[in-house]
This record gives structure tokens, C-alpha cells and sequence, in this order.
């Protein structure tokens, strides 16, 4: 949770965003910006009057310096609400530089009669041209610089000041693609003086401040997007209709959501404090973040549009010229992402594995309920025990274990009191709260630790307590801690895999009896349980999600056949389960008659989040990372661009993780965004298992564990990866789900 975040930094945060619009106007008018492009310096110098006058350029200076003494998390709210607006004027990079000017020059600048502009791309002046305070050098593109009164320098000495009307100043402009300027500007034996300050952290403070005015600009880009596509009709349809287009678009949100998480982590590492090293690698995963997914935005926003998106009449295209200008401002991506790289990874500041606090776990004279410990405590104790108990041969297996495997595992839980930690403690559970839960899970995830039979635990347990009644909980629910009761799930059937709502397995009520004939698909791990909960339909004649009931019957239940089914990876862990007049008393229903469906959607609820956890990522990066050390290819340019890459993309991933997570820690309903999580994660998995395939060479061929990569198996894990991205809801289902219900497309 960012510690920034209290309610006054909230309130100051939105009402500098109300501000904002002071300056940008209506979201749909764009005149303004048409009507400053092409003519220097590229601003209107009248505005820059009145956005002195909101106090903007002393945003970050301090109020007895005459500044208002906000933080950074109020300039990037402030600047992205200029992205979308396309404002002109350079007040990221006047707020920016700000702080460090010599007194007098920053009475000007708070006043608006003055611009001073950071000037850090380019060639390094030399040290020596200080022993009379004289500077030589030039600096490039430097946006708005003719109509800038000085600049802030990177030397070889320091950061200094410089008069832009002073002797030996220079400046040649270029035009950019969005109608502005860029200054070379060239200096000779200028005068300067040296100021207290860090270039890297001013250059850090312009990276994350672009990053948001980017990000403003790519989500107006993407709201104009979606406008279009649900008016814009094509063969007698709105083309938002159209799935191809759903999908594209789904994916640009995606994109936006975790740019947002990943720009809100860079703030908090500034606001919040923390070391060096975290802080400029997670400013400049940021920065990668965003450009990625602006130039991403852009170009599939003009595909969207068709012929209308590549005229200049069409606001789109204002938007597209902005990105375009600013994507590689101040370094490129790739560059960023090796900076994190080295940062992060190198150093270990951005390692989600880092222990907590070192030494054991002091549980003396705490309370009995683990809600009431502290987090740090609770995390270190759960990982302590895990590391002590859990079996070291089942750690991060590839497929999913059969209960013979893992009934080690269930049994060590269960009798530890920790198998089902959702469940109230009357029913011999932890009855933890989210955020506990939260620690719980990942740190089982961090270790490696496998899924047991988790069905009864996760599904059918907490459904018996919403809709059984006290007879079937008093029966079913000890018996599930026990491990006597191992359940499967019979939901998918042939036809009705995704589209389950379309089911046909049928129960007919003949005396005191359900008969029930059909059959499941994609049991997982049917042939180890001993009982399975069924969605039947009872009332052929409603509508399809109606007419659905939920039944439970163990499987030695004559007329029950369990088939199972091989996968790629040649492991059974799917089953076929047939039924075949399959005879259950009445009282084996569960809940009201027809009313299953809406039983069914209740399950999901909390665990919903866990699908998209990053920790599957997390570990076949980690193998991943195995693979090249044993393959001794670490060095290798294209290796380290390829890991930075995928570095960068799993701690962005845990940062949407995060942000989701944060919701539940509030007490906050999840709702169906919360499918991003899932397509986020999967794709990545696959993206990081075919870059471990790609490095193998011949490995990648051989189906087992590799002996000369101390037992590691790409292959393996590659189809896994296949796997994911299909079970609990495939990722165009998934997709669908948020184009229908988070972004509103037509139908």
C-alpha cells in the first residue's frame, strides 16, 4: 500500500487535477493545440502567464521559498491530465527544474515571466571550463527551447545554470513531429554557475514526469478510440461489435492498466522514500512501461480507426504525432529497460523474494487469531515453516501432482490447522482476512509449493456453507479437512467448455431419486477423488443460464465412469467422467432447484485474484534464468536485452497483481477487470517459457529433466505454458468478459 496515500494527499491530488482542466478545456476540443503547432517556440507565452498564476511551475518547491510545496505525486496527476489535453507548454519540465534555480532566478519562474529548461541530452561539458565560470559544450533536443529565458546543464562538474540570452549561448531548432521545436543549443565559453543538485535525479524526475504526461495522452487516445468504435457502424453493425476488434481493444486496456500500476509504483518509490537503487530502477521500469504501451496504443488506435485515423483533421492523429515525439525523449526503452536491469536484478533492490526481517519468527504472547499479527511477523513465520516442512521433491513442479504426491502436503496442513485458511475456525479453518490470505498464498507461491487436492477446500467447502444445509455441513465439511473426502469438479462438458452455461447433463426427479445421465470433460485429477459436484440441468425448458442445479455424489456410484485423459506433457491430469443412469437421492442437491448457475459464479469470489498471481511467471523466470547461467550464455547482448525484457514485464505484472490485491486488503469487491490479471499473466508465462525454449538450443527437444542442466526441462514447462492460457476460462473468453462488462462494447 503506498504510504503517500493518506486522505489529504488524495484530496490535494484531485483538486490539482480539477485544476488542470482550467488549462486543457474540454476533453473534445483540441483547437488550441492546432492552433500553436508549427510556430516558435511551439507554446502560447499568454497561457504560460496563467499557469504561473495556478502556481504550477513551484509546484515542487517549497512554500517558504514561494513554492507550494506539494510532491511528485501531484506533478504527475497535474501532468497527465495536461496529456490529455495535449497541453504544449513545458511545465513538467519548468516544475522539474525548479527546485534546484539560484534564488532570483526562481522568483521569475514562480511568477511565470521566465522558462528554464533542463538541457541533459548530449555531450557532457568538460570540468575545466569552470576555473573562471565558463562552460563549453552542446545539448540536444531540448524541446522549447527558443522560448526558454535559461537552462539547467548537466556537467562533468555538476548541474548549472545559464542565461539563454547570455554570450556564447546558441541555439539551432529543428521541427518536431507534433508541430513543436527541439533546441540544439551550443555553448561557448558561456557564462554559468554551478547549483546544488544531481543530474541523475532531475533526469529521473523528467522521465517519470513524461511517463505520465504519455500516459494521459495514450488513454484519451484510447477513450476517443472506443467512442469510435461504438458509433462507427460497418455492414449494418457497430464495428465495436465485431470480436476481432473487442480483443485488440481489450488488449490496449491491459496495457493502460498496468502502465497505471507501474507509474503509481515509481511515484510511491519517490514519495515514499526508500534506497537509490529501487527508486531509479522502478523510475525506470516506468518509463519503458509507458513508452512500450503508448507507441502500442497509437499504433493499433490508428488500425482501429481505418482511413480517418491517418488524416491531421482527426484528432487521433494529434495524439499519435505527441507519442511518436515523445516516445524515445530522454532514451529508449531498451535503454531503461537495461538501466532497471542492472539496477534491479544486479543488486537485488526489486527482489519479490527478499525475506523479510532475518532471524526466527517470535510468535510468543501473541494472540491465537494470526489477523491480529503483525504482517512482517505473520509473512516470516508462514515462510519459516514452509521452508522447515515442505517436501523438497515436490517443489515447482511442471504439472499437476497426483494425490499419492502431494497427500504428504495435505496432511502437514491439516494437521497444522492451516489447510483451509478462508474457512471460519468453527469449521477447522484459519478464518483469515484477505490480507493475511494474501501473505499466506504468496508465500507457499514463493516457495515453490504444489497444488494439492484443493477442490473441497477452495469450491465445494465454502459453497456448502453459503447454500447446504447444517446437515450437509456437519457431514462434508470435517471430512474435508480430514482428507477422507477428496473432490472433483464437473462443470465443462464436450460443447460446453467456455459457453458452460449450455450444459446437458440432465437430472430427472423420479420418487426420491435424481437420475442423471451425460457427461463431464477436463476433470482434473478425477481418478484420485472420491466424490464430485456436478452441474446438472433440471429444467430443460428454461432459459440457458437457468434451469441449472447443483448436485454432489461419490464417484463409486454405480453407472460412474471415470476415463482419464493424456496431455501434451503426457501426464493424466484431466479425466472424462461419464454417467450413465447414475441414481442419487434428492437430498444430494445442494442449494434451491434451478438455481446452480448463479451457485456456480458465487465460487469464484476471492480465489478469482490468484489465477493471475504472478508467482507461475515468477518461477519460470527464475528457471529461465537457470537455464542461461548453466548454458553459459549470460552475456550475450541479445540474452541480456531478452532478460531484461521479461524482467521488466514480470515486476510490471506484479505491480497490476498489487493493485488488485490492494482492493481485497481494503475490503474492496473485485470485479470482472479482474480477467486482465489473468490474460496479463498467462501471456506473459508463455512469452518467458518460448524465450527458454528459444535459448535451449537441442535441450528443448528432450522430454525429461536434463541432467547436464541440473534437472531442468524447458519442454516441459513450455507446455504448461500451452495449458494456462486455456484452463479457468480461456483468454479470449476472458477478453469477451471485459470488452462486454469493463469496457462497455456493443454486443
Amino acid at each position: 500500500m503506498k504510504k503517500y496515500l493518506t486522505e489529504v494527499r488524495r484530496s490535494s491530488i484531485e483538486l490539482v487535477r480539477q485544476n488542470a482542466r482550467a488549462i486543457t478545456g474540454p476533453a473534445e476540443d483540441l483547437q488550441r493545440v492546432r492552433d500553436c503547432r508549427f510556430k516558435s517556440p511551439g507554446y502560447d507565452s499568454k497561457i504560460w502567464a496563467e499557469i504561473g498564476a495556478l502556481g504550477w511551475p513551484g509546484l515542487l518547491v517549497a512554500e517558504e521559498s514561494g513554492g507550494s510545496g506539494l510532491g511528485m505525486a501531484e506533478l504527475c496527476a497535474l501532468v497527465e491530465e495536461l496529456g490529455r489535453g495535449l497541453v504544449p507548454e513545458p511545465v513538467a519540465a519548468v516544475a522539474i527544474a525548479a527546485p534546484y534555480l539560484p534564488s532570483g532566478e526562481l522568483e521569475t519562474v514562480l511568477a511565470g515571466q521566465g522558462i528554464v529548461l533542463p538541457a541533459l541530452i548530449g555531450d557532457s561539458v568538460p570540468a575545466t571550463g569552470f576555473a573562471d565560470g565558463k562552460l563549453s559544450g552542446t545539448k540536444r533536443f531540448v524541446i522549447g527551447a527558443a522560448g526558454a529565458d535559461g537552462f539547467l546543464v548537466d556537467t562533468a562538474s555538476g548541474l548549472a545554470f545559464v542565461k539563454a540570452n547570455g554570450s556564447g549561448v546558441s541555439i539551432r531548432t529543428v521541427p518536431t513531429r507534433d508541430g513543436g521545436e527541439a533546441g540544439t543549443v551550443t555553448f561557448d565559453d558561456a557564462a554559468a554557475a554551478l547549483v546544488k543538485g544531481e543530474a541523475h535525479t532531475l533526469r529521473e524526475g523528467l522521465s517519470l514526469t513524461q511517463s505520465a504526461y504519455l500516459f494521459g495522452a495514450m488513454s484519451r487516445l484510447f477513450e476517443i478510440t472506443l467512442d469510435y468504435l461504438s458509433t462507427r457502424k460497418q455492414f449494418g453493425a457497430y464495428i465495436g461489435s465485431f470480436q476481432a476488434l473487442q480483443h485488440r481493444a481489450v488488449d490496449l486496456k491491459i496495457q493502460i492498466s498496468v502502465s497505471r500500476a507501474v507509474l503509481d509504483d515509481a511515484i510511491a518509490a519517490v514519495e515514499d522514500g526508500g534506497n537509490d537503487a529501487f527508486r531509479s530502477a522502478t523510475i525506470a521500469r516506468a518509463t519503458a512501461r509507458v513508452a512500450r504501451a503508448a507507441m502500442k496504443i497509437v499504433q493499433e488506435c490508428v488500425q482501429m480507426h481505418g482511413a480517418i485515423g491517418v488524416t491531421d483533421e482527426y484528432d487521433a492523429g494529434l495524439f499519435a504525432r505527441k507519442i511518436l515525439t515523445l516516445f524515445n525523449h530522454g532514451g529508449r526503452p531498451e535503454d531503461h529497460l537495461k538501466r532497471y536491469f542492472d539496477l534491479a536484478l544486479r543488486d537485488g533492490s526489486d527482489d519479490a523474494d527478499k525475506a523479510p526481517a532475518a532471524g526466527p519468527a517470535s510468535t510468543e504472547n501473541l494472540p491465537d487469531d494470526y489477523n491480529q499479527w503483525d504482517d512482517e511477523i505473520f509473512r516470516l513465520h508462514i515462510r519459516q515453516w514452509v521452508e522447515a516442512n515442505y517436501p523438497a521433491e515436490l517443489r515447482y513442479p511442471t504439472h499437476r501432482l497426483h494425490r499419492a504426491q502431494t497427500k504428504v502436503w495435505y496432511d502437514l496442513l491439516s494437521r497444522k490447522g492451516w489447510l483451509a485458511p478462508a474457512w471460519p475456525r468453527e469449521y477447522g479453518g484459519m478464518g483469515l482476512g484477505a490480507a493475511k490470505r494474501l501473505i499466506m498464498i504468496e508465500e507457499f507461491e514463493r516457495h515453490g509449493c504444489s497444488r494439492y487436492s484443493d477442490q473441497g477446500v477452495l469450491m465445494i467447502g465454502p459453497l456448502l456453507m453459503q447454500f447446504g444445509t447444517e446437515e450437509q455441513r456437519r457431514f462434508f465439511l470435517p471430512k474435508i479437512i480430514t482428507g477422507e473426502h477428496i473432490w472433483a469438479q464437473g462443470y465443462s462438458e464436450p460443447g460446453s467448455g467456455s459457453d458452460l452455461a449450455s450444459l446437458r447433463t440432465s437430472a430427472k426427479l423420479e420418487g426420491d431419486s435424481w437420475i442423471v445421465n451425460g457427461q463431464k470433460i477436463w476433470t482434473t485429477l478425477a481418478q484420485d477423488c472420491n466424490w464430485i459436484y456436478v452441474l446438472v440441468r433440471t429444467d430443460p425448458d428454461a432459459k440457458k443460464q437457468q434451469g441449472i442445479s447443483f448436485l454432489i455424489m461419490p464417484l463409486d456410484t454405480p453407472g460412474i465412469t471415470v476415463r482419464p485423459i493424456r496431455t501434451l506433457g503426457m501426464t493424466d491430469e484431466f479425466c472424462e467422467v461419464f454417467f450413465d443412469n447414475v441414481r442419487v437421492p434428492k437430498d444430494a442437491m445442494v442449494g434451491e432447484l434451478n438455481k446452480g448457475w448463479q451457485m456456480a459464479k458465487a465460487l469464484l469470489g476471492f480465489e478469482r485474484i490468484f489465477v493471475g498471481a504472478p508467482a507461475q511467471s515468477r518461477n519460470a523466470f527464475n528457471r529461465l534464468e537457470s537455464l542461461v547461467s548453466k548454458l553459459g550464455i549470460s552475456d550475450r547482448e541479445d540474452v541480456r536485452a531478452r532478460r531484461a525484457e521479461l524482467a521488466a514485464d514480470l515486476a510490471d505484472h506484479a505491480a497490476l497483481y498489487e493493485s488488485f490485491a490492494d482492493k481485497l486488503r481494503k475490503g474492496e469487491v473485485i470485479g470482472p477487470e479482474v480477467s486482465m490479471l489473468k490474460i496479463n499473466q498467462t501471456e506473459l508465462f508463455k512469452s518467458i517459457c518460448t524465450s527458454a525454449i528459444s535459448l535451449a538450443g537441442e535441450y528443448a527437444g528432450v522430454a525429461e529433466p536434463i541432467e547436464q542442466l541440473d534437472g531442468l526441462d524447458p519442454s516441459g514447462l513450455w507446455i504448461q505454458s500451452l495449458q494456462a492460457t486455456i484452463y479457468g476460462g480461456t483468454s479470449e473468453i476472458q477478453r469477451n468478459i471485459l470488452a462486454n462488462n469493463v469496457l462497455g462494447m456493443p454486443n
